[in-house]
């Protein structure tokens, strides 16, 4: 009975920190897109934040496409698309535990 509870509770957190790498993933794409120097402190902090994800983004997920570069935006969307629709599923596999 307190397996379920657990497992219902990593799910959320699991949640949790896919839409956080999703929002800063997606902020740090979005910052890269407009121009001036005023931004660059931002820029270097979510680079600093979000460093981990991009190494692993570059190494599996990396597209380009003329001037494009997907640098961590495939990334954000496979987390966004595991907290819309993997985690419900763990949810609601925890319910089944808990009798």
């Amino acid at each position: 009975m307190e397996m379920g509870y657990l497992m219902a509770d990593l799910a959320y957190l699991l949640a949790i920190l896919c839409n956080l790498g999703f929002f800063l993933l997606t902020l740090e794409w979005l910052v890269h897109l407009f121009p001036g120097a005023e931004l660059n402190p931002i820029r270097r902090g979510l680079f600093r934040i979000s460093f981990p994800f991009l190494q692993w983004s570059d190494r599996y997920f990396s597209i380009k496409w003329g001037s494009f570069n997907s640098r961590g935006l495939l990334l954000a969307a496979l987390f966004l698309i595991v907290s819309r629709y993997g985690v419900p599923w763990l949810v609601l596999f925890s319910f089944s535990l808990r009798g």
